[in-house]
């Protein structure tokens, strides 16, 4: 329970894996799609707020494209050579905790993959809704200022499948414009680290990227503010405190060329307790929790070896009683996969 109640980042659960990535759902992104549908469902006679139904259907959408813009870092990720462990959904949006090797090309593949999901969604959506109105161009909502509404009616109709399409497009468009703002450490500050990084290296990369994102997030936490829009205020006071964070640690020298940089943006929570007379600090928040993954990690590692070791004496023993030749194709893949393991280790002994 202390370990629970030791960081808000705790409190989420687990829904399952997928291609070998944990997806967590924080509470308070269930407790807010709680309140926005229920306050859709009270209703107050207000004709133009979308019905539970809508809302729904939107809180749902706007989950799925989240989701999969995530799952774009952590393939992106994993196609330069790195690791990609989690996802989690939490008010703010995604959080991908992944490791791309220290490198500028990789950063930049793995800050791309996930607006690039959301590029793909809106040509495919587009396509769709112009074929779908015989090639009407306004069928899509292409202005930024107005992303749920076509620029044309001609051929549409409002309460068919293209509505729930031009919504479609409008997250789309909506979660890629946003995340493609040049402010760390959001997509586009990620990327722009990435180009910095060749010329100025790591260390002034990062900084510059994370004192760009610092007036950003002092741009976006005004604008929040006098538009209402409370939770752009609070994204932009998170982006902020990540920025400020990472600059400490940059100046103390804790991240260093070597180190590991990953999109896991929730870090921002963590505290930065570094003892003035040189002892020894308690392992941060994240530090325990890296450590707890990367000691999971390590334990799975030793079950699938045992598991393959009992194999091969099955094999061992099998051989010995019916013959090299009643072995499956898979049996003597294995075998033979073993067999070469004990030979390279054997000639590196040497």
């Amino acid at each position: 329970m202390a370990r629970f109640l030791e960081n808000p980042i705790n409190w989420s659960f687990g829904a399952g894996r997928l291609f070998g990535i944990a997806i967590r759902i924080h509470m308070l992104f269930v407790l807010g799609a709680v309140v926005v549908f229920a306050r859709a469902f009270a209703g107050d006679g207000d004709v133009m707020r979308p019905s539970p139904v809508e809302t729904l259907g939107q809180i749902s959408l706007l989950f799925l494209i989240v989701l999969l813009h995530e799952f774009g870092h952590c393939f992106g990720c994993r196609s330069t050579g790195g690791t990609a462990e989690e996802i989690l959904m939490w008010p703010l949006g995604g959080l991908a905790t992944v490791a791309p090797p220290h490198n500028p090309r990789a950063h930049l593949i793995t800050a791309l993959a996930g607006p690039a999901v959301n590029v793909a969604f809106c040509v495919v959506t587009a396509v769709v809704l112009i074929l779908w109105t015989g090639g009407n161009f306004g069928a899509v909502p292409w202005n930024p200022f107005h992303l749920f509404r076509p620029l044309s009616y001609a051929g549409f109709d409002a309460w068919a499948a293209q509505k729930w399409l031009v919504v479609f497009f409008g997250l789309n468009m909506l979660i890629l414009l946003f995340n493609l703002a040049p402010v760390f450490p959001l997509d586009g500050g990620r990327v722009l680290q990435a180009l910095l990084w060749p010329r100025k290296g790591f260390h002034a990369s990062m900084m510059l990227a994370s004192g760009v994102g610092m007036v950003g997030a002092i741009g976006f936490a005004v604008i929040g503010l006098f538009s209402g829009a409370v939770m752009l205020f609070f994204i932009a006071v998170f982006g902020y405190w990540t920025c400020w964070q990472q600059r400490q640690q940059l100046k103390m020298g804790v991240v260093s060329e070597g180190g590991e940089f990953g999109y896991d943006f929730s870090r921002g929570y963590a505290a930065f307790d570094e003892p003035a007379d040189g002892a020894q600090a308690r392992p941060s928040f994240w530090q325990r929790r890296r450590a707890k993954k990367q000691e999971a990690r390590h334990r799975r590692e030793q079950e699938r070896v045992e598991a393959e070791r009992r194999r091969i004496d099955a094999i061992l023993r099998k051989i010995s009683s019916h013959g090299i030749d009643s072995l499956t194709p898979k049996e003597r893949q294995l075998l033979q996969r073993e067999s070469h393991r004990q030979a390279s280790g054997d000639h590196k002994g040497r």
